[in-house]
């Protein structure tokens, strides 16, 4: 039997929200961007928090934009959804407004499961220049007095791309960097699209890393690696051809792709809820 575990298989019931179209950068290779949808205006917390109830969805996760740049309103959704969800996820790449309003962010972090954390180098004034930053502050400072308190609780989300993380060195070095600061778990990404950045992990490593890894669609999409010198739990999330046009399909994804279409039956739920408490049953683009 296929292991339905990626997130394009409906494993599991998941809201993902757009807390909000802004943010403090302009990456080239955001998934946002490659979507295109316009600011929807932004609805109230209380029509956020409602709208959320009426999906019944249990798992959140809350994106952007960057959604820390406005704390306090997300502090007020956050604890208005707190006590009929199970679990709230939140992603950011740390913008300034995390440091003006260090006792507000505290609180938010207090009442929610896991921070996941965006990042492209680990020198912090590359990593603002990837992002195309809007604003020059260390991010991996404020990363690091952050795990002072919430390390069991963040994880680095570390992109491969080639101006950033395009070498088996540069990775080494930033995975040494991370664990300097007190991370417990990262997250490598391969990136989805964006042809001109797209790093694959299987070819970065090619004569270093011993393993065999199956294809992403057939069998799952990450995988944990098990790397000598190192005590964080580093996960592998790679793309495959549904999202990147660099990979190719094969023979077990066709027939993966055959039983979801006409065997598969999807039990989870899974939906969007726009700025604008707007719910889709899907992420939607500017071409639709």
């Amino acid at each position: 039997m296929f292991k339905l575990c990626n997130s394009c298989d409906n494993a599991y019931s998941s809201l993902d929200v757009r807390f909000t179209k802004s943010c403090d950068n302009a990456c080239p290779f955001c998934i946002e961007r490659m979507t295109g949808i316009s600011d929807t205006g932004m609805a109230s917390v209380s029509e956020m928090i409602q709208a959320t109830y009426d999906t019944g969805i249990k798992n959140v996760l809350i994106l952007g934009g960057e959604p820390m740049l406005y704390p306090e309103r997300l502090l007020g959704y956050v604890l208005g959804i707190r006590h009929f969800v199970d679990t709230i996820y939140i992603t950011t790449s740390i913008p300034f407004a995390m440091k003006e309003h260090s006792e507000v962010i505290k609180c938010i972090l207090n009442n929610i499961d896991g921070l996941n954390v965006s990042v492209q180098a680990t020198q912090w004034k590359l990593n603002n220049k990837l992002m195309h930053a809007s604003s020059d502050h260390n991010r991996l400072e404020i990363l690091r007095e952050l795990n002072k308190d919430y390390a069991d609780k963040i994880r680095v989300n570390l992109n491969l791309t080639k101006d950033g993380i395009g070498t088996i060195s540069k990775l080494t070095t930033a995975l040494f960097h991370l664990e300097s600061i007190e991370c417990k778990y990262v997250k490598l990404n391969e990136l989805q699209g964006a042809y001109g950045q797209y790093v694959s992990f299987e070819g970065m490593t090619r004569g270093i890393f011993k393993s065999n890894l199956n294809s992403p669609y057939a069998y799952g999409c990450q995988t944990r690696l098990e790397l000598p010198f190192f005590k964080m739990e580093i996960i592998l999330k790679r793309s495959c051809f549904v999202v990147s046009k660099q990979k190719k399909a094969g023979f077990m994804d066709l027939l993966k792709a055959l039983y979801k279409k006409f065997f598969h039956r999807r039990k989870n739920k899974f939906a969007v809820l726009y700025e604008n408490a707007k719910i889709e049953r899907r992420w939607l683009c500017s071409q639709e």
